[in-house]
C-alpha cells in the first residue's frame, strides 16, 4: 500500500514525524510516520531500539502501537531516510491537553488518566524496560467517540533494554539520559536507571496534569554546577494544597527518595486513589479510608524487597 506523507507533526533529536494517508484507500486510519536519516547514525540506532521494543510490547493496549519499517527518500530530511510506521494519534500530546485545558485537568480525570498510564508502566516494566523519559511530551492522546480520552505511552528512543547495563558497564551507567525535570534523585546523580525513575517521572507527570506546572524548580545549570544539581535533587517535588489526601498520599509513595521502598507500578494500581469505584473524598473521610489500608500495602511491599534480595 502506498503511504503519503501530508503534514508534518513534530521534530525532535531523531528526526521528523509526520502525518501520512493512504493513496490507494483514503477510508483508512491515517498513520504517524517517524523518519531518520540514514547517515545519522545516532538517531537511526534510537529508531531502531524504538522499533525493537514497541515490537516487544506489540498489544499492549496503553503503548503506542508499532505497524512497520521501510527506507525511502524524505524531503523534510533531503536524503534517504529509515521510516517508523506508528498509531495516530489525533489529540496530540497530554502535554497539548494540559494546556487547551487551562492548565489544570479535574482531579476525577487524573484519576482516569493515571490509571492508564499505569497500566502502560506496568507493561514496560515486565518486560525489563525502563521508559527512561515519560513526560507529558510522551505521552500520547487518542480521543473517543463518548467524548473521553485514551492514553498512550510513545517515544522509547531513550529506553533501558534488559541487559543494557552488561552490554556498555560503566558508559551506560553514568551516560545522562531523560529530561532532568522528570529524573528521579537516583538516577540524576548516581545514574541509576531503574523501574523507580519511571514511577518518579510518573509524579511529575500527576503534579503538571494538576498545576500545569513543573513538580521540581530549576536551579542554574544542573549539568555542570555541583551545587545547583544537589540543590535540585535535594528540593520537595511541588504537591499541591489542593489535592485531596488520597492523592498526596499516592504522590508520596511516588516521590519516595529511597528508590527500594519507591511503590511500583503495579503496587499504585491498587492504591485506593485509582479505584474506579473511589471519587475524591473529603479530608476526613479519605483518612479513615487510609488507616485501613495502608499496613496492608506496606506490608506487601516489605514481602516484594525481601524477594528481590533472595
Amino acid at each position: 500500500m502506498q503511504w503519503v506523507k501530508v503534514r508534518v507533526l513534530g521534530k525532535g533529536s531523531y528526526g521528523v514525524v509526520t502525518l501520512a494517508v493512504n493513496s490507494e484507500d483514503p477510508s483508512l486510519p491515517s498513520i504517524a510516520i517517524k523518519s531518520s536519516r540514514l547517515e545519522d547514525s545516532h538517531s537511526l540506532k534510537s529508531l531502531e531500539k524504538e522499533k525493537r521494543i514497541l515490537d516487544h510490547l506489540y498489544g499492549s493496549p496503553h503503548i503506542l502501537a508499532f505497524l512497520a519499517d521501510t527506507v525511502s527518500f524524505d524531503d523534510q530530511l533531503g536524503g534517504l531516510a529509515y521510516d517508523l510506521f506508528l498509531e495516530y494519534a489525533p489529540g496530540g500530546s497530554l502535554s497539548d491537553l494540559i494546556k487547551k485545558r487551562g492548565g489544570r485537568l479535574p482531579e476525577r480525570e487524573i484519576q482516569d488518566y493515571t490509571r492508564m498510564i499505569l497500566k502502560g508502566l506496568c507493561g514496560v516494566h515486565e518486560k525489563g524496560y525502563v521508559h527512561c523519559d515519560l513526560k507529558p511530551d510522551n505521552i500520547l492522546v487518542l480521543p473517543l467517540q463518548d467524548g473521553t480520552n485514551y492514553l498512550k505511552i510513545a517515544d522509547f528512543g531513550l529506553a533501558k533494554e534488559p541487559g543494557e547495563e552488561k552490554q556498555y558497564g560503566d558508559y551506560f551507567r553514568f551516560r545522562f539520559r531523560g529530561t532532568p525535570l522528570y529524573m528521579s534523585p537516583e538516577s540524576f546523580l548516581f545514574g541509576e536507571i531503574e523501574w523507580g525513575l519511571d514511577i518518579w517521572s510518573l509524579g511529575c507527570v500527576v503534579v503538571e496534569m494538576l498545576t500545569g506546572k513543573h513538580a521540581m524548580r530549576w536551579f542554574g545549570d544542573v549539568h555542570r554546577n555541583l551545587e545547583s544539581g544537589c540543590a535540585f535533587v535535594m528540593q520537595q517535588p511541588n504537591i499541591p494544597e489542593y489535592m485531596s489526601d488520597l492523592g498526596k498520599d499516592f504522590l508520596t509513595r511516588c516521590f519516595t527518595r529511597n528508590p527500594r521502598e519507591r511503590w511500583t507500578a503495579e503496587m499504585l494500581l491498587s492504591h485506593p486513589y485509582l479505584l474506579p469505584e473511589m471519587a475524591v473524598m473529603s479530608a476526613t473521610n479519605s483518612m479513615q479510608v487510609r488507616q485501613g489500608w495502608r499496613s496492608l500495602f506496606e506490608d506487601g511491599h516489605q514481602q516484594r524487597q525481601k524477594q528481590l534480595l533472595v
